[in-house]
Protein backbone atom coordinates (compact mmCIF):
# COMPACT_ATOMS: atom_id res chain seq x y z
CA UNK A 1 0.00 0.00 0.00
CA UNK A 2 1.11 3.58 -0.74
CA UNK A 3 -0.36 6.77 1.09
CA UNK A 4 0.11 10.13 -0.16
CA UNK A 5 -0.87 12.70 2.86
CA UNK A 6 -1.12 16.38 2.12
CA UNK A 7 -1.14 18.96 4.92
CA UNK A 8 0.80 21.99 5.83
CA UNK A 9 1.06 25.50 6.89
CA UNK A 10 1.03 26.28 10.63
CA UNK A 11 3.50 23.31 12.79
CA UNK A 12 -0.28 22.43 14.01
CA UNK A 13 -0.76 20.70 10.89
CA UNK A 14 2.71 19.85 9.86
CA UNK A 15 3.86 18.33 13.01
CA UNK A 16 0.68 15.73 13.44
CA UNK A 17 1.39 14.57 9.33
CA UNK A 18 5.16 13.63 10.81
CA UNK A 19 3.56 11.79 13.57
CA UNK A 20 0.78 9.92 10.99
CA UNK A 21 3.61 9.48 8.48
CA UNK A 22 6.06 7.69 10.66
CA UNK A 23 3.16 5.23 12.05
CA UNK A 24 2.02 4.10 8.71
CA UNK A 25 6.19 3.82 7.35
CA UNK A 26 6.67 1.75 10.55
CA UNK A 27 3.35 -0.40 9.29
CA UNK A 28 5.18 -1.31 6.23
CA UNK A 29 3.48 1.23 4.13
CA UNK A 30 5.19 3.39 1.58
CA UNK A 31 4.44 7.21 2.04
CA UNK A 32 4.81 10.35 -0.08
CA UNK A 33 3.94 13.48 1.90
CA UNK A 34 3.05 16.94 -0.36
CA UNK A 35 3.41 20.32 0.76
CA UNK A 36 3.96 24.00 -0.51
CA UNK A 37 7.04 24.69 -2.50
CA UNK A 38 9.86 25.94 -0.38
CA UNK A 39 7.94 25.79 2.61
CA UNK A 40 7.61 25.61 6.64
CA UNK A 41 6.36 21.84 5.97
CA UNK A 42 9.02 21.14 3.48
CA UNK A 43 11.60 21.53 5.48
CA UNK A 44 10.01 19.94 8.19
CA UNK A 45 8.85 16.84 6.03
CA UNK A 46 12.10 16.42 4.62
CA UNK A 47 14.32 17.00 7.83
CA UNK A 48 12.93 14.11 8.89
CA UNK A 49 14.01 12.04 5.71
CA UNK A 50 10.58 11.65 4.92
CA UNK A 51 9.46 11.11 1.06
CA UNK A 52 8.47 14.58 0.28
CA UNK A 53 6.73 16.68 -2.82
CA UNK A 54 5.97 19.58 -3.32
CA UNK A 55 2.79 21.44 -5.78
CA UNK A 56 1.65 25.21 -5.94
CA UNK A 57 -1.17 26.20 -3.73
CA UNK A 58 -2.68 29.20 -2.42
CA UNK A 59 -5.21 30.33 0.06
CA UNK A 60 -8.82 31.61 -1.44
CA UNK A 61 -9.26 34.88 -1.24
CA UNK A 62 -12.08 37.05 -2.41
CA UNK A 63 -10.45 40.47 -3.69
CA UNK A 64 -9.73 40.81 -7.22
CA UNK A 65 -6.30 40.90 -7.32
CA UNK A 66 -5.97 37.72 -4.64
CA UNK A 67 -8.89 35.68 -6.38
CA UNK A 68 -6.51 35.98 -9.84
CA UNK A 69 -3.60 34.73 -8.01
CA UNK A 70 -5.21 31.93 -6.22
CA UNK A 71 -6.85 30.60 -9.26
CA UNK A 72 -3.42 30.75 -10.96
CA UNK A 73 -1.41 29.30 -8.46
CA UNK A 74 -4.86 26.26 -7.98
CA UNK A 75 -4.65 25.76 -11.94
CA UNK A 76 -1.22 24.92 -11.57
CA UNK A 77 -1.03 23.45 -8.16
CA UNK A 78 -4.01 20.56 -9.67
CA UNK A 79 -1.86 20.21 -12.57
CA UNK A 80 0.99 19.07 -10.83
CA UNK A 81 -1.05 17.12 -8.48
CA UNK A 82 -2.35 14.80 -10.88
CA UNK A 83 1.12 14.32 -12.14
CA UNK A 84 2.28 13.55 -8.64
CA UNK A 85 -1.02 11.02 -8.54
CA UNK A 86 0.19 9.27 -11.32
CA UNK A 87 4.11 9.59 -10.81
CA UNK A 88 3.51 7.93 -7.43
CA UNK A 89 0.71 5.51 -8.01
CA UNK A 90 -0.74 6.26 -4.87
CA UNK A 91 -3.49 3.73 -3.38
CA UNK A 92 -4.88 6.49 -0.94
CA UNK A 93 -4.61 10.08 0.07
CA UNK A 94 -5.13 11.45 3.76
CA UNK A 95 -6.07 15.28 3.22
CA UNK A 96 -4.69 16.82 6.77
CA UNK A 97 -5.52 20.55 6.34
CA UNK A 98 -3.73 23.36 4.96
CA UNK A 99 -5.14 24.53 1.48
CA UNK A 100 -1.99 22.26 0.34
CA UNK A 101 -4.81 19.82 0.49
CA UNK A 102 -7.59 21.32 -1.62
CA UNK A 103 -5.37 19.93 -4.86
CA UNK A 104 -3.98 16.54 -4.35
CA UNK A 105 -7.94 15.96 -2.90
CA UNK A 106 -9.76 17.42 -5.99
CA UNK A 107 -7.33 15.09 -8.13
CA UNK A 108 -7.95 12.32 -5.87
CA UNK A 109 -11.28 12.26 -6.02
CA UNK A 110 -12.01 12.68 -10.08
CA UNK A 111 -9.17 9.78 -10.55
CA UNK A 112 -11.36 7.91 -8.17
CA UNK A 113 -8.58 7.39 -5.44
CA UNK A 114 -9.88 6.95 -1.74
CA UNK A 115 -9.79 9.71 0.13
CA UNK A 116 -9.31 10.38 3.54
CA UNK A 117 -9.53 13.41 5.77
CA UNK A 118 -8.43 14.71 8.96
CA UNK A 119 -9.75 17.66 11.00
CA UNK A 120 -7.30 19.23 14.16
CA UNK A 121 -10.18 21.46 15.02
CA UNK A 122 -13.96 21.17 16.70
CA UNK A 123 -14.75 23.09 13.94
CA UNK A 124 -13.72 22.15 10.14
CA UNK A 125 -11.33 24.04 8.11
CA UNK A 126 -13.00 25.12 4.39
CA UNK A 127 -10.91 22.21 2.51
CA UNK A 128 -12.09 19.29 4.41
CA UNK A 129 -15.96 20.80 4.70
CA UNK A 130 -15.89 20.71 0.99
CA UNK A 131 -14.73 17.47 0.33
CA UNK A 132 -16.38 15.35 3.08
CA UNK A 133 -19.32 13.93 1.18
CA UNK A 134 -16.42 12.49 -1.09
CA UNK A 135 -14.16 11.08 1.57
CA UNK A 136 -14.36 7.22 3.27
CA UNK A 137 -13.64 8.60 6.42
CA UNK A 138 -12.83 11.44 8.29
CA UNK A 139 -10.38 11.61 11.24
CA UNK A 140 -11.21 14.01 13.76
CA UNK A 141 -8.86 15.37 16.41
CA UNK A 142 -12.14 16.58 18.59
CA UNK A 143 -15.63 14.86 18.37
CA UNK A 144 -18.41 15.55 16.27
CA UNK A 145 -20.68 17.39 18.33
CA UNK A 146 -21.79 20.37 16.09
CA UNK A 147 -22.32 18.12 13.55
CA UNK A 148 -20.69 19.38 10.53
CA UNK A 149 -20.01 15.88 8.95
CA UNK A 150 -21.75 12.43 8.58
CA UNK A 151 -21.55 11.01 11.57
CA UNK A 152 -21.28 8.07 9.81
CA UNK A 153 -18.06 8.50 8.43
CA UNK A 154 -16.34 10.86 11.40
CA UNK A 155 -14.00 8.59 13.60
CA UNK A 156 -12.31 10.42 16.41
CA UNK A 157 -9.20 9.86 16.69
CA UNK A 158 -7.45 12.90 18.88
CA UNK A 159 -4.95 14.96 17.54
CA UNK A 160 -1.39 12.86 16.86
CA UNK A 161 1.30 14.48 18.87
CA UNK A 162 4.61 13.79 19.75
CA UNK A 163 5.38 10.67 21.93
CA UNK A 164 7.84 12.63 24.23
CA UNK A 165 5.17 14.76 25.41
CA UNK A 166 3.50 12.43 27.38
CA UNK A 167 6.43 10.01 27.62
CA UNK A 168 9.50 12.52 29.24
CA UNK A 169 10.10 12.50 32.63
CA UNK A 170 8.70 15.44 35.12
CA UNK A 171 12.33 15.54 36.36
CA UNK A 172 14.32 15.82 33.34
CA UNK A 173 12.13 18.69 31.63
CA UNK A 174 12.88 20.67 34.96
CA UNK A 175 16.26 19.96 34.59
CA UNK A 176 16.39 21.58 31.00
CA UNK A 177 15.42 24.89 32.71
CA UNK A 178 17.21 24.26 35.82
CA UNK A 179 14.27 24.55 37.95
CA UNK A 180 13.67 22.89 41.12
CA UNK A 181 10.22 20.50 41.95
CA UNK A 182 7.97 23.71 42.11
CA UNK A 183 5.11 25.02 40.89
CA UNK A 184 5.85 25.83 37.54
CA UNK A 185 3.96 28.16 34.69
CA UNK A 186 3.86 27.82 31.52
CA UNK A 187 2.70 31.13 29.32
CA UNK A 188 2.51 30.33 25.92
CA UNK A 189 0.43 31.60 22.57
CA UNK A 190 1.47 29.05 19.77
CA UNK A 191 3.81 28.77 17.62
CA UNK A 192 3.99 32.77 16.44
CA UNK A 193 3.19 33.70 19.81
CA UNK A 194 -0.20 35.62 20.61
CA UNK A 195 0.13 39.65 21.17
CA UNK A 196 -2.70 39.93 23.83
CA UNK A 197 -1.32 37.01 25.90
CA UNK A 198 2.63 38.50 25.46
CA UNK A 199 1.82 42.09 26.81
CA UNK A 200 -0.97 41.41 28.99
CA UNK A 201 1.99 38.88 30.94
CA UNK A 202 5.11 40.54 30.32
CA UNK A 203 3.23 43.55 32.18
CA UNK A 204 2.36 40.96 35.76
CA UNK A 205 5.28 39.00 35.58
CA UNK A 206 7.15 41.10 38.50
CA UNK A 207 4.13 41.27 40.89
CA UNK A 208 3.16 37.31 40.31
CA UNK A 209 6.94 36.67 41.67
CA UNK A 210 6.34 38.89 44.23
CA UNK A 211 2.81 37.24 45.22
CA UNK A 212 3.84 34.22 44.49
CA UNK A 213 7.57 33.12 46.09
CA UNK A 214 7.67 29.86 45.07
CA UNK A 215 6.35 30.12 41.48
CA UNK A 216 8.88 29.36 38.41
CA UNK A 217 7.86 30.79 34.90
CA UNK A 218 8.31 29.34 31.51
CA UNK A 219 7.47 32.39 29.15
CA UNK A 220 7.63 31.47 25.65
CA UNK A 221 7.11 34.82 23.68
CA UNK A 222 7.45 33.94 19.47
CA UNK A 223 9.52 35.61 17.75
CA UNK A 224 7.82 38.64 17.07
CA UNK A 225 7.70 39.75 20.42
CA UNK A 226 10.77 38.47 22.19
CA UNK A 227 13.18 41.14 21.82
CA UNK A 228 10.44 44.13 23.42
CA UNK A 229 9.57 41.41 26.77
CA UNK A 230 13.00 40.84 27.01
CA UNK A 231 13.97 44.47 27.29
CA UNK A 232 11.00 45.45 29.09
CA UNK A 233 12.19 42.21 31.87
CA UNK A 234 16.02 42.85 31.96
CA UNK A 235 16.33 41.93 35.57
CA UNK A 236 14.06 38.57 36.26
CA UNK A 237 14.91 36.03 38.97
CA UNK A 238 16.70 32.75 37.11
CA UNK A 239 12.78 31.34 37.97
CA UNK A 240 11.82 32.81 34.72
CA UNK A 241 12.77 31.59 31.24
CA UNK A 242 11.17 33.54 28.63
CA UNK A 243 12.20 31.97 25.57
CA UNK A 244 11.29 33.08 21.75
CA UNK A 245 10.78 29.40 20.60
CA UNK A 246 11.15 25.74 21.62
CA UNK A 247 11.36 23.23 19.46
CA UNK A 248 11.54 20.81 22.10
CA UNK A 249 8.28 21.49 23.31
CA UNK A 250 8.06 18.50 25.59
CA UNK A 251 10.63 20.32 28.09
CA UNK A 252 8.22 23.00 28.87
CA UNK A 253 5.07 20.81 29.08
CA UNK A 254 6.27 18.16 30.85
CA UNK A 255 7.82 21.32 33.74
CA UNK A 256 4.33 22.65 34.00
CA UNK A 257 1.85 22.21 36.76
CA UNK A 258 -0.57 24.84 34.94
CA UNK A 259 -0.80 27.00 31.87
CA UNK A 260 -2.12 30.26 30.36
CA UNK A 261 -2.72 29.67 26.41
CA UNK A 262 -4.11 29.87 23.22
CA UNK A 263 -6.63 27.26 21.98
CA UNK A 264 -5.15 25.73 19.13
CA UNK A 265 -6.09 22.24 18.41
CA UNK A 266 -2.53 20.62 19.00
CA UNK A 267 -1.63 23.07 21.62
CA UNK A 268 -4.59 21.73 23.49
CA UNK A 269 -4.13 18.36 22.71
CA UNK A 270 -0.64 18.33 24.00
CA UNK A 271 -1.80 20.09 27.31
CA UNK A 272 -4.53 17.71 28.19
CA UNK A 273 -3.02 15.00 27.09
CA UNK A 274 -0.50 15.61 29.47
CA UNK A 275 -2.53 16.64 32.24
CA UNK A 276 -1.58 19.52 32.57
CA UNK A 277 -4.37 22.71 32.72
CA UNK A 278 -4.72 26.01 32.64
CA UNK A 279 -6.53 29.58 31.40
CA UNK A 280 -6.92 29.34 28.19
CA UNK A 281 -7.76 32.89 25.85
CA UNK A 282 -8.93 31.72 22.70
CA UNK A 283 -7.71 33.84 19.52
CA UNK A 284 -10.98 35.62 18.58
CA UNK A 285 -10.13 35.94 14.90
CA UNK A 286 -9.60 32.77 14.48
CA UNK A 287 -11.93 31.27 10.95
CA UNK A 288 -14.98 30.54 12.65
CA UNK A 289 -14.09 31.27 16.01
CA UNK A 290 -12.82 27.90 15.64
CA UNK A 291 -10.52 28.68 18.83
CA UNK A 292 -13.25 29.56 21.61
CA UNK A 293 -15.53 26.52 20.64
CA UNK A 294 -12.00 24.34 20.64
CA UNK A 295 -11.61 25.41 24.42
CA UNK A 296 -15.22 25.40 25.32
CA UNK A 297 -15.23 21.77 24.67
CA UNK A 298 -12.71 21.49 27.46
CA UNK A 299 -14.24 23.92 29.23
CA UNK A 300 -17.38 21.49 29.74
CA UNK A 301 -14.97 18.69 30.94
CA UNK A 302 -13.57 20.70 33.76
CA UNK A 303 -10.32 21.08 32.69
CA UNK A 304 -9.86 24.60 32.04
CA UNK A 305 -10.77 27.79 32.86
CA UNK A 306 -11.70 29.55 29.71
CA UNK A 307 -10.89 33.65 29.73
CA UNK A 308 -12.49 35.71 26.06
CA UNK A 309 -9.67 38.43 25.35
CA UNK A 310 -12.53 40.93 25.08
CA UNK A 311 -12.53 40.45 28.95
CA UNK A 312 -8.96 39.82 29.59
CA UNK A 313 -6.88 42.35 31.99
CA UNK A 314 -3.95 42.34 33.79
CA UNK A 315 -5.85 42.33 37.13
CA UNK A 316 -8.17 39.41 36.17
CA UNK A 317 -5.06 37.14 34.71
CA UNK A 318 -2.91 37.66 37.66
CA UNK A 319 -5.58 37.39 40.15
CA UNK A 320 -6.46 33.87 38.37
CA UNK A 321 -3.33 32.82 38.07
CA UNK A 322 -3.02 33.67 42.04
CA UNK A 323 -5.97 31.80 43.13
CA UNK A 324 -5.13 28.05 41.39
CA UNK A 325 -1.65 28.08 42.36
CA UNK A 326 -2.95 29.24 45.94
CA UNK A 327 -5.66 26.11 45.06
CA UNK A 328 -3.38 22.68 44.15
CA UNK A 329 -6.92 21.16 44.97
CA UNK A 330 -8.60 22.80 42.31
CA UNK A 331 -5.78 22.49 40.02
CA UNK A 332 -5.38 18.78 40.99
CA UNK A 333 -9.32 17.79 40.10
CA UNK A 334 -8.36 19.78 36.79
CA UNK A 335 -5.62 17.77 35.89
CA UNK A 336 -7.60 14.44 36.90
CA UNK A 337 -10.46 15.56 34.53
CA UNK A 338 -8.02 15.61 31.80
CA UNK A 339 -7.50 12.22 31.96
CA UNK A 340 -9.63 9.94 29.00
CA UNK A 341 -10.84 13.34 27.02
CA UNK A 342 -8.32 12.26 24.05
CA UNK A 343 -7.54 8.68 22.43
CA UNK A 344 -3.70 7.68 23.15
CA UNK A 345 -3.15 5.93 19.99
CA UNK A 346 -4.52 8.28 17.07
CA UNK A 347 -2.08 7.73 14.41
CA UNK A 348 -2.89 3.84 15.13
CA UNK A 349 -6.85 4.72 14.69
CA UNK A 350 -5.79 5.82 11.45
CA UNK A 351 -3.45 3.46 10.22
CA UNK A 352 -6.34 0.76 11.12
CA UNK A 353 -9.22 2.69 9.79
CA UNK A 354 -7.52 3.03 6.02
CA UNK A 355 -6.08 -0.19 5.90
CA UNK A 356 -9.41 -2.03 6.42
CA UNK A 357 -11.49 0.52 3.84
CA UNK A 358 -8.55 -0.05 1.64
CA UNK A 359 -8.71 -3.96 1.68
CA UNK A 360 -12.79 -4.43 1.55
Amino acid sequence: MKILIAGGGTGGHIYPVVSIAKTFIKNGVEVVLVGRKNSKEENIYKAHKLCTRTIESAALEFSPKKFSKFVRKASIGIKEAYRTLREENIDAVIGAGGYVSAPIVFAAITKNIPVFLYEQNIVPGRANRLFAKKSKKIFMGFPNIYGFFDGGKTVFTGNPIRKKIVNIKRKDALNFFKFDDKPTLLVLGGSGGAKKINDTFSNIIKKLLFKSRNIQIIFITGERDYRVITKKNKTLSPRVKIISYLEEAEYAIGAANFAVSRAGAMTLTELTRRGVPGIIIPYPHARDNHQEKNALFLKSKGCIDLIKESTLSENMLLNKIIYYLTHPDIIKTMKNNTEGIFPENSEEIMYNKVRSEINE
